[in-house]
């Protein structure tokens, strides 16, 4: 009964607030934080150079607060639509409160594929793929298309998954997932 009612608290305190280009600024520093030590052991790492690069080259955030901090982020692009580009989890809470906030960010990722669009891999794809991405996948073929500003390298048998060059020298296997606007 006791962990019950501090689940439901917990849940109850947690706030999902989407920000705008205005709001960001306040929010920066602590978005940046999180995003780097989320991203740490991702292979090619984050992919904003700083604070300065996450807010400039970005359009909405959706931030998840505990206690007036930010426990949980993602990031979108404004291409062909909404594009995720980054999402991530601060590890500097409880685990209660880590749990609401994963299952929080987990409904909330049931319904992102309706509205944007991402292209993801390793542990993301994992996590999107059990949380129904696999009823959005695009095809590889049209990887070109959408990542226009991208080269690809190459286009895997499967039909989804393709490789291209994240960063100098770090070469990944990516999928495309969503529903980007004036898809094709």
């Amino acid at each position: 009964m006791k962990n019950t009612f501090l689940t439901e608290y917990i849940k109850e305190q947690i706030i999902f607030e989407k920000v705008d280009n205005y709001e960001k600024v306040l929010f920066a520093g602590e978005v940046y934080s999180l995003l780097k030590e989320s991203y740490r052991d991702v292979k090619g790492g984050l992919l904003f150079k700083n604070i300065n690069d996450l807010v400039e080259s970005t359009g909405r955030w959706d931030l998840i607060f505990f206690d007036n901090k930010v426990v949980g982020a993602i990031i979108y692009k404004v291409k062909r639509g909404l594009k995720m580009v980054a999402l991530g989890i601060s590890k500097h809470i409880d685990r209660k409160i880590s749990n609401c906030v994963k299952s929080m960010l987990t409904m909330f990722c049931r319904n992102i594929f309706r509205f944007s669009w991402m292209e993801v891999s390793e542990g993301a794809e994992k996590f999107f793929m059990k949380n129904g991405a696999s009823n959005y996948l695009i095809p590889n073929i049209y990887a070109k298309q959408l990542l226009a500003d991208k080269e690809i390298i190459e286009l895997c048998d499967d039909g989804y998954h393709y490789k291209r060059e994240i960063k100098e020298g770090v070469i990944k296997t990516k999928v495309l997932i969503g529903n980007p606007k004036n898809k094709f």
